[in-house]
């Protein structure tokens, strides 16, 4: 009797395997794909499987396009990006193969006009060079084509195209003057005056008149403020959003932007002419085949949905704040393992749901942004990074100008002020993250300048 209860648990176990692993296989598939990829793969397995057809009664934009293109459309091709440019200079440099990929690695920092965003230290979070490795590599980028290629600044840029000529009178407007010549630019009588100005202070240094002025402005004009202008985008794929959220009532509501299992559905006519035919058991046996794998496809489907939108809807419950200001200092530590608890699905399935999966966010111009920002790690004492770092640029804000804070006194007065329990070397890896100089290098700056221009400073390199 025994022996039976076991062979028949054996057989019911084996039989659940064979329905319930496909399912989570094909799920483990989808986990990380956005939803015009499994749409993708979904249609394409409708072309061989007649259990899987794609809803007739489903209608968007897309596939009214497809309906007015021609025969004849073709896209156009597009322009050499900024990369590809750099990425063909950068392999023909005769550096070290680490410096290389710093450099490469450096390029993704570049905005849409060619300017480098953000400071060393970001750069380097989370990659596997220093700041003072990528700041190092700072030179070489600029010296690369385009002229103007890889600064922090327009002035910058404009003296980068003009370092041939360091003795020109336009050389010396743009390093000295830059503002006034943007004000004496047009035949406006305030534009005149402007220059007249202009000229005055330049008297006092060497011998130059109007038409000289007028001349150097002329070839300032001349320079490209925009060194990426004339490349095509970047030739990074186009984000898709998985989710969006709308601001409904005072609060953020999360839904799928683009519901995939909407569009397939199992084909009941076929089913039916499969049961009612006759055929061979070869065919049985495929057909079935076939059949249960449209099932098992369409159930993953349906959960990749269904954790998607658990995911998102907890880290958007938590992120309210931030959705609505779009400070991150409103950030709420979330990180993946609390995200996996609360939800009831695995810190690996989690992982999979966030990374490379963006949000739209509606009622503001339509912003998009990535899943994974929202999934922001616990800092010290249970506060996020940013947090920390602008206690500490409230504290150094209110310092004395002649004996500023070490990182030890920091330390003890955010335990007394924020009771936040941090230690000196933590202190210190956070004061470098938002670009604030030790004590020491403080004390010297203030000597230089007044208390509130230091404080200015201070918060000034934290905002960028």
């Amino acid at each position: 009797m025994n022996s039976l209860n076991s062979a028949s648990t054996l057989e019911t176990h084996l039989e659940t395997q064979t329905v319930i692993y496909p399912t989570l296989q094909y799920l483990v598939r989808f986990l990380p794909w956005n939803g015009k990829r499994v749409f993708d793969h979904l249609r394409e397995e409708s072309k061989h499987n007649p259990f899987i057809i794609e809803n007739s009664n489903f209608h968007n934009s897309e596939a009214l396009l497809d309906d007015i293109k021609p025969n004849w459309y073709s896209p156009i091709a597009q322009e050499l990006s900024l990369s590809k440019h750099l990425f063909g200079q950068i392999s023909a440099l005769s550096i070290p193969s680490r410096q290389r990929e710093a450099l490469t690695y450096l390029t993704q920092w570049l905005s849409n006009s060619g300017y480098l965003e953000e400071t060393p230290e970001v750069w380097a979070d989370g990659s596997i060079w220093s700041a003072k490795e990528l700041e190092a590599v700072v030179p070489i980028l600029q010296s690369l084509d385009p002229p103007g290629i890889g600064t922090r600044s327009l002035q910058e840029c404009l003296l980068l195209q003009l370092q041939d000529q360091p003795e020109s009178l336009a050389f010396l407007l743009v390093k000295n003057y830059l503002e006034e010549i943007a004000n004496c630019i047009g035949n406006t009588s305030e534009s005149k005056h402007n220059c007249q100005i202009l000229l005055q202070k330049l008297h006092q240094n060497i011998d130059v008149d109007i038409d000289k002025i007028t001349d150097a402005i002329h070839e300032i004009q001349e320079l490209e403020p925009r060194p990426a202008r004339n490349f095509g985008g970047s030739d990074a794929p186009i984000v898709t959003p998985d989710l969006k959220v709308e601001l409904i009532a005072g609060s953020w509501q999360i839904s799928l932007a683009y519901e995939v299992k909407q569009r397939f559905c199992l084909n009941s006519e076929a089913i039916k002419l499969f049961q009612e035919s006759p055929k061979s058991r070869r065919d049985t046996q495929q057909l079935e085949a076939l059949l249960q794998k449209a099932r098992n496809l369409l159930t993953a489907l349906q959960q990749w949905q269904e954790n998607l939108l658990k995911v998102g809807k907890f880290l958007v419950e938590r992120q309210q704040a931030f959705l609505q200001s779009r400070d991150k200092l409103d950030l709420v530590s979330t990180p993946q393992q609390l995200v996996a608890q609360s939800v009831g699905l695995s810190n690996s399935t989690v992982s999979r749901i966030v990374r490379g999966r963006y949000i739209l966010v509606c009622n503001q111009k339509s912003r998009i942004i990535p899943l994974h920002s929202l999934c922001v790690p616990v800092g010290v004492g249970g506060g996020t990074p940013q947090q920390i770092q602008q206690m500490l640029i409230q504290l150094i804000a209110e310092e004395s100008p002649t004996n500023p804070y070490t990182d030890e006194q920091l330390a003890q007065l955010l335990k007394i002020r924020f009771c936040l329990p941090i230690t000196r070397r933590t202190v210190t890896k956070y004061r470098k993250i938002a670009g604030i100089k030790s004590s020491h290098h403080r004390k010297l700056t203030d000597k230089k300048m007044g208390s509130k221009s230091r404080k200015q400073e201070s918060f000034l390199k934290y905002q960028s």
